[in-house]
């Protein structure tokens, strides 16, 4: 018997006669849960959406929230019966209507319920959108628009929450601040959400789950520790953009060798043959600075994150290697000039491929 509060089971997602994702399958174990699915534009994760909420049909597999099914080959239950509540990444709003007009249309479909409560003011307060109440939508911001849409999605308190892009839109400085509201007022209500973003930091952030969608495919789907720290394919790191894949030869259980970098210790996510010609996954936190190291390679580029830097580091046989420094350091390089690289070097997860 299915125990989990949601689940997607070898769902092929359609849109227009053709599929998008093929063969796909994820659950959301618990009521309250968040999970974010990553891709590129373009791979079909709008339309993942869409289907979840009934308005694309489902051709094979099957859906189920909380012991019912929602679609499958013979099922179909309505959009407007599946407590399901869609929120575009596009303006969704009512024309003729203001913004506060908009959002209590949501709370109109939520006057019967009694065993969630949130405010209308609590919304507002949380979006920070007080400001806008009186206006239509043709008089406010993309990203205003976006948060008005994502307050009537959540004062319906739905049994599923689905948000296309919720953020894309709002301004950086108050990005980061959403984002902790959200996620609080998500798991005190316990509306579980799947989210869907372009924004690894988000999703990192507000997923319990990440899945990554790439070339029609739900490529992984894990806790976000292991998504970034251990991806199982070079498709997904090189997505993530988070490091470097490098040549090397593994030369024990525990060791393997590189050409520019020398000896390098750990343990193997996945075991390779000794003598194996692999590509292993270099993060930008894997090395350590060490100014007296007897390993010095040269800086072709530094970018500032405010609490680091991040240097790319060129190797004698022209590898492009990124290190993660702490802002703070108190030597800062600059282009063209010798980096000093701990030694021995040892990464406690090795990824290989």
């Amino acid at each position: 018997m299915n125990n989990n509060f949601f689940e997607v089971k070898n769902v092929d997602f359609n849109v227009g006669g053709k599929i998008k994702v093929r063969n796909v399958s994820f659950s959301i174990e618990k009521e309250g849960d968040i999970i974010c699915l990553l891709g590129p534009s373009g791979i079909g994760k709008t339309t993942i959406l869409r289907t979840i909420a009934g308005l694309e049909n489902l051709k094979s597999g099957s859906i189920e929230l909380n012991g019912k099914i929602l679609s499958s080959e013979k099922v179909r239950v309505e959009p407007e019966d599946r407590n399901i509540s869609l929120a575009f990444q596009e303006n969704s709003l009512f024309p003729h209507y203001t913004v506060e007009k908009n959002i209590l249309l949501g709370a109109e479909r939520n006057k019967d319920k009694k065993d969630k409560k949130i405010s209308f003011k609590e919304i507002i307060e949380l979006l920070n959108i007080s400001p806008i109440l009186k206006k239509y939508p043709h008089q406010i911001s993309a990203g205003e628009s976006q948060r008005a849409s994502l307050a009537r999605s959540l004062i319906v308190q739905p049994d599923l929450l689905l948000l296309d892009e919720p953020l894309s839109n709002v301004d950086q400085s108050f990005k980061e601040e959403i984002q902790v509201s959200l996620k609080k007022i998500l798991n005190k209500l316990k509306i579980s959400t799947i989210i869907v973003t372009h924004d690894s930091y988000e999703a990192f952030y507000l997923g319990s789950k990440c899945g990554i969608i790439l070339n029609e495919e739900l490529k992984q789907f894990d806790d976000p520790y292991k998504v970034y720290h251990f991806p199982n394919s070079i498709e997904v790191v090189n997505f993530l953009n988070r490091g470097v894949l490098i040549p090397a030869e593994v030369t024990s259980p525990k060791s393997l060798e590189n050409e520019d970098l020398g000896t390098i210790t750990g343990n193997f996510i996945n075991p390779f043959p000794i003598g194996s010609k692999v590509k292993l996954l270099i993060q930008p936190e894997d090395l350590q600075h060490d100014d007296k190291s007897n390993l010095q390679l040269e800086v072709v580029d530094r970018k500032f994150r405010g609490t680091s830097f991040i240097y790319t580091l060129k190797t004698l046989s022209n590898l492009l290697i990124p290190v993660f420094v702490h802002s703070h350091h108190i030597h800062q390089h600059e282009i063209e000039e010798k980096f000093g690289i701990k030694r021995p070097i040892h990464i406690d997860h090795i990824v290989c491929f």
